[in-house]
């Protein structure tokens, strides 16, 4: 089966690529806005792609500049065989803004996106005018029993085939990222199942899913931060959780706190580990800055 990874109707106009860091990237840009506003570059997480701020994108287009990518390696995005470690990441996301002629932008990075805005703020905080970190990245956490089986190769990749044979399994792996799957509105369950179901089938994803996954653990457990380093951040940070994230905790929420100088926290309610997608109005109401 060959993944097709379609672009939403809605997104189609603002639908571009742009090579950074010598990698073909897919991204949506709604296009330059006034000098006074500000521009949101969207990161997604692990495995993820730019079509999980589909719900966000729209509103936020009315405050400012909205660019959301493909990571390398995910969605559309070229896939080179190479190491993704968060340098990389945060490199070709460095020379995204550069190329899109961007001095400075309001990170919002989700889950390992978080991990990659904030390598982006230690490697060139001179791109980096606001950070908004939804549900990550961890801080203190433990890896699962699944978790431990993933990093092994061989065993990690049978376990991700493994979903091939059944797209309801493939649709039902993502329930732990949601407050309430069942929950959602039928067409973004559709679409979930449908997008799952192009991830499991690409051989080029797999491929950089692990080895993201594989680094980042080398790096430390799923690449957390080291408080030396938060306590260094200048940028002016917002952290956004789910109340329910079963994925990454509250209280490592509130241990980034401690740590970045002057971050705030704020809480939705009803909500998991992806609130672009699950509390997308909530959250697009949190993302720009209140002085504006």
């Amino acid at each position: 089966m060959k993944p097709r990874f379609t672009v939403p109707d809605h997104l189609k106009p603002y639908q571009r690529r742009l090579t950074a860091n010598g990698v073909s990237l897919h991204l949506y840009d709604s296009g330059a806005a006034p000098a006074q506003d500000p521009t949101f570059l969207l990161i997604h997480g692990l495995g993820d792609d730019a079509d999980s701020w589909r719900k966000v994108f729209p509103i936020l287009m009315g405050r400012g500049r909205v660019v959301a990518l493909d990571l390398p390696g995910f969605g559309r995005s070229d896939h080179p065989r190479r190491a993704y470690t968060l340098n990389f990441f945060a490199d070709t996301v460095a020379a995204l803004l550069e190329g899109l002629r961007v001095s400075q932008a309001t990170l919002v990075g989700n889950s390992i996106g978080a991990a990659v805005a904030l390598r982006l703020t230690q490697r060139r905080a001179d791109l980096v005018e606001r950070l908004v970190l939804v549900d990550g990245p961890p801080l203190r956490s433990k890896l699962s029993r699944v978790q431990l089986m993933l990093l092994l190769p061989g065993q990690g990749e049978k376990l991700y085939n493994g979903f091939r044979s059944s797209q309801e399994a493939a649709f039902e792996s993502l329930r732990p990222y949601y407050a309430n799957l069942d929950d959602l509105p039928p067409e973004d369950r559709q679409f979930l199942w449908e997008r799952v179901w192009d991830r499991v089938w690409s051989d080029d994803q797999r491929r950089a899913y692990f080895s993201t996954f594989r680094w980042m653990a080398l790096e430390g457990l799923l690449g957390q931060p080291s408080p030396t380093r938060l306590s260094q951040i200048k940028a002016p940070t917002l952290l956004v959780w789910g109340e329910q994230d079963a994925v990454i905790s509250l209280e490592a929420a509130r241990a980034l706190q401690r740590f970045i100088p002057g971050a705030k926290l704020q809480v939705i309610p009803g909500c998991g580990h992806l609130p672009q997608q699950e509390k997308p109005l909530e959250l697009a109401r949190l993302i720009p800055d209140s002085k504006r």
